[in-house]
């Protein structure tokens, strides 16, 4: 398309995740809010009235549209696949949440009919835009550090999510920790070869959705590097999100945020702001960056920042993760059936 006109967009999900999305359109000069779409009707009105912008309660509408350029997919998370699918066979590009389905053959479906549609299919894995963790991922690649020798990921959410949120995420692997696991990628490159994870619930209602709250995930690479990830569902003091890269030269942090930088001196030590609360505002600048790009890629034939292979691998970890965490063994990467014969060598996916 023409990089002086605006990108028409159709929304689809108004929940929270909707609403960020919102809020990035409406800080992007090129990029248009023409339709927002949900099953509740009276917020998908006053939202249309407040944005100045059409609504619909289904998708079929939208899609149809001649001057909707693009899809985002918001919607709840079972919704997804199908709503991909629809878009994509609408003939318009694609900007989803993850997951982009429940298991490898959907992802894989899905990314099959966009390489045929000739469509991009852009998966907002959102943290790769994050300015800090950007920043020290092209750190490691620049070789700051020098030789990779360990990376520590934390995160650990707040506030906590309701017990109705957790008995449809899937489970801590695929809604929290897959996130990390495409961050180890982001920021090495390459994928490791064996996986151990170990974790508990402290959260009573957690623990009888047969769910995880606290893990510790070990990751082994075949340089000798190694990597963890700790994640849990609650930290009292706010959201923490940490990454630390440390090599033969020296080491990287990306650090938590906070509101203001106002420290407190006094005889009583130093007293400093509390993190940030929630991940709206943690991530806000990701948020709008990842629609940047994806308009970029759009207008300009930009590659995907987040391919295929990106969202197979994180999701093959994260089931990989959990079935470690299951027989409480370390698995080796390359036991997984998936990757006996990847369909990125089959040119009939």
């Amino acid at each position: 398309m023409d990089s002086s006109e605006k990108l028409n967009v159709a929304l689809l999900g108004l929940g929270r995740a909707g609403r960020f999305h919102i809020q990035s359109i409406q800080s992007i000069p090129g990029i248009n809010l023409r339709y927002v779409v949900d099953v509740d009707e009276p917020l998908a009105r006053r939202l249309a009235k407040e944005l100045e912008c059409d609504y619909s309660t289904d998708a079929d509408g939208p899609l149809g549209q001649a001057d909707v350029d693009a899809v985002i997919v918001a919607s709840p998370t079972h919704e997804h696949y199908a709503q991909i699918q629809a878009a994509l066979e609408a003939g318009k590009p694609v900007f989803t949440e993850k997951p982009l389905g429940s298991s490898l053959e959907e992802i894989d479906t899905c990314f099959g009919l966009a390489k045929r549609s000739g469509l991009p299919l852009f998966v907002g894995f959102n943290r790769r835009f994050d300015p800090s963790f950007s920043s020290l991922a092209r750190g490691v690649k620049e070789g700051e550090v020098g030789v990779l020798q360990m990376l520590r990921v934390t995160s650990r959410d707040s506030p906590m999510p309701t017990m109705d949120y957790i008995s449809t995420s899937h489970g801590i692997f695929h809604d929290c920790i897959v996130h990390d696991f495409d961050m180890l990628r982001f920021i090495t490159g390459v994928d490791p070869v064996e996986v151990y994870s170990v974790g508990s619930s402290f959260v009573e209602g957690i623990g009888a959705l047969g769910d995880l709250d606290n893990v510790l995930v070990a990751l082994r690479y075949d340089n000798g590097m190694i990597a963890s990830i700790d994640v849990n569902r609650f930290a009292s003091y706010g959201y923490d999100q940490r990454i630390e890269a440390f090599g033969s030269k020296g080491m990287l942090q990306a650090e938590n945020r906070s509101p203001v930088s106002t420290v407190l001196s006094s005889g009583d030590g130093l007293l400093r702001p509390t993190i940030e609360h929630s991940f709206p505002t943690r991530y806000r600048e990701a948020y709008r960056q990842e629609l940047v790009a994806f308009s970029d890629c759009l207008r300009e034939g930009a590659p995907m920042p987040v391919t295929h292979e990106d969202v197979r691998i994180s999701f093959i970890l994260s089931e990989l993760g959990e079935q470690s965490h299951r027989e409480a063994k370390p698995l080796r990467v390359t036991d997984h059936p998936a990757l006996k014969h990847s369909p990125m060598e089959d040119p009939e996916k």
